[in-house]
């Protein structure tokens, strides 16, 4: 069955002869090819350096003192900032996109339905349980996408190619009757997705984005027979396959032209005479070249027309496969750590701190070169008091023999050098640049256990921390979802869709990746709030705190909390151990209290003791006619003036 956004066998067919350079096509595709190689330049400068900043590679053309480090016992040591900046935020990534346990972050939402919606979202989610997750499982699309994050936060950008068929082992159980259950193994064409090189994907740099370029190139070079078996695949002509490989054996060992960028990474420059390039253009082309290499055309199309279309070519110029693109959608999915403003290529957390990186490294290298030329490390020999047919040589080390002529000390004839010590400013000035690293990159001290600032002492200060930092991750997990996530999980649908194993309800795609760490971060400090304000003893008695602080802990990601039963008995033990509620005659201060009551209220508190006042009488206290024991108003009952029924004076 023909799946859509694959090419399939038979769609591209050679009229007369094999396309070879002379075509208008190639020219075209090569044109276009050249012109994306040399705008991309600069930015493979760029990349270079990233990257051996990442491995930790000394170079000699970004050395500050390019001519004599390294050289004369002067240090090249390697400071690897870069990559432990690069590996914390790969890890901060990872760790948010699958921290609730999820193959993909994603979520289904019907964009109609025809009953129910709850019913819709019901068959939604069982689908993707039993389709979808599977199917990403089983081509490792978790430890593709964070291979590829890796690569995006050295280098700034990275490329995602899917789905494509590819070739993948199966093993099925079968039953052999007699003798018994045996497993079988064999060859599958599965839809996946390949992470490509960067240094293997060529776009317009000055295009927008990738898609509104004209065309997108992924250039390889491949082993003779890895080539080869393009030949069966869908699209490929065999013939034109057969002759790529054959002229690619009998090129001009001294043919440099393709000379990647990657080949210190890639493969050994031995090998690559020995591989056939293939250049793989998806794009818009003129339905005349289409024409004239035998493709067949959609019905309608003028020569005039540019149509989105796949074209392949072997050995620097042979046509291998030339198709329409029946979706228009290229399988290439490109995401940018940090966008640049009108170009397609991104910016890296190693690209953001290469000044800083070249600086430390140079600072380093200086302190050491100093400590080394401070430390007594330098000897004068005077040659004319040193006996040196007995002593033999000058070396220097413990316990040497030093034979000095005439009546001359030691001293005199053999001394030490000093110099002065300035690594003091220096070590501020590493200091200050390791500060710009963090300021530049996003990613604080915190992330690799740096202990020198004060931030790291308070819960106060790593919130701070944590927060700088997950301002710059989360940019870079809405990219990811933008440019990875979604696009991938669509074109699956569409794939699965085509095959007739998807649902009808069309659905819209929702990544989830950002929103899991804003949602958490945001649930996270409302619940720190609410668990403050639960704090005030008149909230308290309407609060579960077991439920309060199993909720934080599942926040935190930290599984100290004790179980639901052990939480209920340490609470009936701490209430059993404050003792009985004491009533509220024994929590209020009556005595106090009685001035400031209305002459009601007072009649009310006296009438609970069993004092029987008289309602017409004015308050006030004894002499005065307000009230007395035996409720005859004389105010001889108790003794002394401005004394309250209750012992206290009255008014107080």
């Amino acid at each position: 069955m023909p799946v859509p956004g694959l090419p399939q066998t038979g769609e591209f067919h050679v009229e007369h002869s094999i396309a070879g350079p002379e075509s208008s096509l190639v020219r075209y595709v090569l044109d276009i090819f050249e012109s994306f190689k040399t705008a991309r330049r600069p930015f493979e400068e760029a990349w270079e350096e990233a990257w051996l900043n990442y491995l930790g590679q000394y170079q000699d053309k970004t050395a500050w003192r390019s001519k004599t480090e390294g050289t004369g016992g002067r240090s090249r040591i390697f400071i690897k900032l870069t990559a432990l900046k690069c590996n914390t935020a790969h890890a901060k990534i990872v760790d948010s996109l699958f921290a609730n346990g999820e193959l993909v972050p994603y979520g289904l939402v019907p964009l109609s339905t025809n009953g129910d919606p709850r019913d819709a979202a019901m068959a939604a989610e069982e689908w993707r349980k039993s389709v979808l997750d599977p199917h990403f499982s089983r081509i490792d699309l978790p430890e593709i996408i964070s291979d590829a994050t890796l690569e995006l936060t050295i280098l700034g950008t990275a490329v995602l190619k899917g789905p494509v068929l590819a070739p993948q082992r199966s093993r099925v159980v079968v039953d052999r009757g007699a003798g018994g259950v045996g497993i079988e193994t064999g060859i599958e064409m599965v839809a996946s997705v390949e992470h490509i090189p960067l240094w293997e994907y060529y776009v317009d740099t000055n295009a927008k984005t990738p898609a509104q370029s004209i065309g997108e190139i992924h250039f390889r070079r491949m082993l003779p027979q890895e080539f080869r078996d393009l030949a069966g695949g869908g699209g490929y002509d065999p013939a034109a396959v057969r002759e790529a490989a054959r002229r690619a054996s009998n090129q001009d060992p001294s043919d440099t032209r393709y000379i990647q960028m990657a080949d210190n990474y890639m493969g050994e420059h031995g090998v690559k005479d020995a591989r056939v390039s293939s250049l793989e253009f998806w794009g818009l082309v003129p339905a005349a070249h289409l024409a004239e290499a035998g493709t067949l055309l959609p019905e309608g199309t003028e020569e005039e027309d540019s149509l989105e279309a796949c074209v392949c070519l072997g050995a620097d110029g042979i046509v291998t496969k030339a198709i329409v693109n029946p979706t228009g959608v290229r399988p290439f999915k490109v995401c940018p750590y940090k966008k640049r403003p009108h170009q397609a290529y991104g910016q890296g957390v190693a690209e953001a701190m290469r000044d800083s990186q070249k600086m430390i490294n140079s600072i380093a290298r200086l302190i050491i070169d100093n400590k080394a030329l401070s430390g007594n490390g330098m000897v004068g020999v005077n040659l004319d008091r040193i006996n040196v047919k007995r002593t033999k040589d000058l070396s220097v080390y413990p316990g040497k023999t030093w034979f000095i002529k005439g009546n001359y000390s030691p001293q005199e004839a053999i001394g030490t050098v000093g110099f002065q010590d300035v690594t003091l400013g220096l070590k501020d000035l590493l200091e200050q640049f390791e500060r710009f690293a963090d300021e530049e990159t996003g990613i604080p001290k915190y992330s690799h256990g740096e202990q020198g600032s004060f931030l790291n002492k308070t819960a106060a200060g790593m919130s701070m921390l944590m927060a700088q930092a997950n301002l710059n991750i989360k940019t870079a997990m809405r990219n990811i979802d933008n440019a990875w996530i979604e696009p991938l999980v669509e074109a699956f649908y569409d794939w699965f869709a085509g095959n007739g194993s998807g649902p009808r309800l069309p659905f819209k795609i929702k990544a989830a990746g950002t929103d899991s760490i804003i949602a958490k971060e945001i649930r996270l400090e409302n619940l720190s709030k609410f668990i403050t304000a639960a704090a005030n003893p008149m909230f308290a008695p309407f609060v579960d705190q077991a439920k309060a602080i199993r909720e934080m802990g599942r926040l935190l990601e930290i599984d100290l909390v004790r179980s639901e039963e052990e939480v209920a008995q340490i609470l009936a033990q701490m209430q059993s151990q404050n003792g009985p509620g004491k009533s509220l005659k024994e929590t209020v201060d009556i005595d106090r209290l009685y001035p400031y009551l209305t002459r009601a209220e007072q009649m009310q508190v006296l009438e609970s003791l069993g004092i029987r006042p008289d309602p017409a009488l004015p308050p006030g206290g004894p002499g005065a006619g307000g009230w007395n024991g035996d409720g005859n108003g004389d105010g001889q009952e108790h003794q002394g003036a401005g004394i309250s029924p209750f012992g206290a004076p009255a008014g107080v």
